[in-house]
């Protein structure tokens, strides 16, 4: 069912959106993930022009676009050249979506809990000889080691561990805001912003203080993610270990073709 047009206003108030302060990209994708979300529950699949969008959002066409091919990437909607932007319905049920970049105070707050982050450490260590290759430096270079624990309405979810170049920091990179995320902290700290991650994915048994942390037993498999973060330069800037109870966070992987 398509929207009919309406004024500026009364369509930023049919999608639920308020107009971006600042023509921020990532504003941008995350409501228009909120608004996906919210029309395909209630059986719209397709989405206002893109005139009707960057209207609705205070933003320009250009950041708009970028936003829409995000989702595209993402698998949770369709551009059709000559007939819109359609919303893939089958893509409506997945929560969390190993190709999307983002907090996992976010994922967790998408799957429906009340999410928090936990800072339960930062210090300057060395790398070792695998994480120090992943980053393209000498064993025994130093990083920042920040720890942190997402809850899920106040359990623990996730436990993640990332290691960022002691250099790109600054004089005292241990007394570093350590923000929301691994994306928010390179941002906002070691200059320009990641551009992609690659990572590993498999499943693992929890070490004792694993299993501690995160309230398992020893028996009960956790999620192991090890992310390599990248600049637009092709210079990698983080590497994130992250281990994800199944409890709370399950992802899946929407696999797109090319659009007509």
């Amino acid at each position: 069912m398509a929207i009919r047009k309406t004024g500026d206003a009364a369509l930023a108030e049919l999608l639920q959106v308020e107009a971006i302060t600042t023509d921020c990209y990532r504003q941008v994708r995350d409501q228009l993930r909120e608004v996906v979300i919210r029309l395909g529950a209630n059986g719209t699949l397709r989405l206002p022009s893109e005139a009707e969008l960057s209207a609705a959002l205070g933003v320009s066409r250009a950041t708009l676009r970028s936003a829409l091919q995000a989702l595209q990437q993402e698998g949770r909607i369709r551009r059709l050249h000559g007939r819109g932007t359609f919303i893939n319905r089958y893509a409506l049920g997945v929560g969390a979506n190993l190709a999307e970049a983002g907090p996992f105070v976010d994922l967790l707050g998408r799957a429906g809990y009340e999410p928090s982050m936990r800072v339960v450490g930062q210090r300057v260590v060395e790398l070792d000889q695998d994480d120090a290759t992943a980053l393209c430096l000498d064993a025994g270079a130093q990083a920042v080691r920040i720890e942190r624990v997402f809850d899920a309405n106040g359990e623990p979810a996730v436990h993640s561990v990332d290691l960022v170049p002691a250099h790109l920091l600054g004089d005292e990179p241990d007394h570093l805001d350590a923000r929301r995320s691994t994306f928010e902290f390179v941002e906002a700290h070691a200059g320009p912003p990641v551009c992609y991650s690659v990572a590993e994915v498999r499943p693992v048994l929890p070490s004792p203080a694993l299993a501690e942390t995160l309230r398992v037993p020893a028996t009960h498999p956790l999620l192991r993610l090890r992310h390599i973060h990248i600049r637009a330069d092709e210079q990698p800037v983080a590497v994130t270990v992250a281990h994800v109870n199944d409890e709370y966070l399950r992802f899946s992987v929407i696999r797109t073709y090319l659009d007509d």
